[in-house]
């Protein structure tokens, strides 16, 4: 009998846990989420940094899988940013449904930030987070509009408080105006 008891706990907690860790992003949020990513790529420069990197789905564009631990506490990452490498960082979202991710590129990401470089971590907990986590997709093109960057700058600066594209220093970007 108590060990009955002691398997139907167990599946319980499991069964639990296994929901908490596939809970999806609702098309908004992902498409926000995918948003940012680009946007970030885009307002710094770094589109011709994913050469060879991703699947070229077709001629200048470059399609990457992005995955993502949704919770409630801390909405966790995990994408390649070129030139980094592949990254794990914290996000949320503004009331306005911005997707905002954490961690500055401009520090590289080192191993003693809660938002690095999976290089620094265990691979097996990598590999594992990448099988239970959802898995979306993002698409960098290699050549965006003017437009685009724009609307990305624009974007960024809600975000942030600042575009890379507007206030290149770091002495603005760690003071932005307000």
């Amino acid at each position: 009998m108590n060990r009955l008891i002691v398997m139907a706990v167990l599946g319980f907690l499991f069964v639990g846990t296994a929901s908490a860790q596939k809970r999806a992003l609702t098309d908004s949020q992902k498409r926000a989420l995918t948003v940012a990513i680009e946007d970030e790529v885009y307002d710094r420069g770094y589109e011709k940094k994913f050469y060879m990197v991703g699947r070229e789905i077709s001629p200048g564009v470059t399609r990457l899988p992005v995955y993502v631990k949704p919770d409630t506490r801390k909405a966790t990452v995990v994408y390649k940013l070129m030139p980094y490498g592949e990254v794990i960082r914290g996000f949320h979202f503004t009331k306005d449904g911005l997707a905002v991710l954490e961690g500055d590129p401009d520090g590289g990401f080192p191993p003693t930030d809660a938002d690095t470089l999976t290089l620094y971590m265990d691979d097996d907990d990598v590999c594992r987070w990448k099988r239970i986590w959802n898995k979306y997709q993002f698409e960098i093109l290699d050549s965006p509009s003017e437009e685009r960057i724009k609307e990305a700058a624009v974007r960024q600066k809600q975000r942030l408080g600042y575009s890379y594209q507007e206030a290149p220093s770091k002495e603005q970007r760690a003071f932005p105006p307000k």
